[in-house]
């Protein structure tokens, strides 16, 4: 393989240890793009550690950066690919997701359901139908509803166990009813999302709790049980759920998850997923407002 003259000029340089030449490195690779980083990778694996120590340091912050990159690209341009979205956060996280694998675990899942429809079937059959091969078939469930355990939340790791927290759950009951042509979309409002059963003209009939193997409920019963918690969530905040909408939610969870432990364990995630969140530009969705004179 041949190099970049470039890139062999630019490896002896990468030990220096004067930060601003190594930032003018940084900017400079970075520039180069994807092929010079991976013609930098060649060298490290066959010079090795020992030859070249800077080269491994450097080989890191560009990788973040790409990974920061992507995800950007994809929030400026989600092409409806939710899976997408939540698998490029968690590279940015953990670095150990398969989106390909996923991806298929999700398209078996549906056709489970798939080969149950019918065309003559109802919206509320097909919904019904939906719960029980998702529920009861498949056998996801809902655990850790306090978000105590950033892993009970991982898409990935949910995927796969086929149980995970609320909020990761209605994301895969949402991504596998969409697939499956069945007329349930996310419902975003401030404080967090909800499944929605619609019609054909995308009003919302009743709304699904994913705690309680889909029961469905109308917006009334929500209304009541938010202002039993003097929580005031004006109707018109109720709008349909965009993949990065719910991206970000996603993200504010592990946020919350990871935030909440007693340890510093978390805190280099914590760090990450205040970059990634702000990257949105949008004001945090699981801030739900309580009006102070009503507590």
């Amino acid at each position: 393989m041949g190099y970049d003259q470039d890139i062999l000029d630019i490896i002896p340089l990468l030990d220096d240890p004067d930060q601003y030449i190594q930032d003018a490195l940084f900017r400079e690779l970075r520039n180069m793009g994807r092929p010079a980083i991976e013609q930098l990778e060649v060298v490290f694996r066959k010079e090795g550690e020992d030859k070249f120590p800077g080269a491994g340091k450097m080989l890191s912050s560009l990788r973040e950066y790409l990974k920061y990159d992507a995800l950007a690209s994809w929030i400026e341009d989600t092409e409806d690919d939710l899976v997408g979205g939540l698998c490029l956060i968690q590279d940015i996280l953990t670095g150990d997701v398969d989106r390909k694998a996923l991806q298929d675990m999700l398209m078996d899942s549906v056709n489970e359901v798939c080969v149950e429809i019918r065309d003559e079937q109802t919206v509320m059959e097909k919904v019904k139908l939906f719960n029980h091969v998702f529920f009861h078939r498949l056998g996801f469930r809902t655990v850790d509803p306090m978000f105590s355990k950033p892993e009970n939340t991982y898409f990935h790791t949910a995927l796969k166990k086929r149980e995970g927290s609320p909020i990761t759950t209605g994301i895969i009951y949402l991504l596998m009813a969409y697939h499956s042509g069945i007329s349930v979309r996310g419902r975003v409002f401030r404080g967090g999302f909800l499944p929605a059963v619609t019609d054909v003209s995308g009003n919302v009939l009743f709304y699904v709790n994913v705690y309680k193997n889909g029961l469905l409920f109308p917006h009334n019963e929500l209304e009541s049980f938010l202002k039993e918690l003097n929580l005031k969530i004006p109707r018109e905040t109720f709008r349909e759920a965009m993949p990065e909408d719910l991206a970000q939610i996603y993200a504010e969870t592990l946020y919350y998850s990871f935030s909440s432990a007693e340890d510093d364990s978390g805190r280099e995630a914590v760090s990450s997923l205040e970059k990634i969140i702000g990257m949105f530009g949008k004001e945090n969705s699981l801030l739900i407002e309580i009006d102070e004179d009503d507590e």
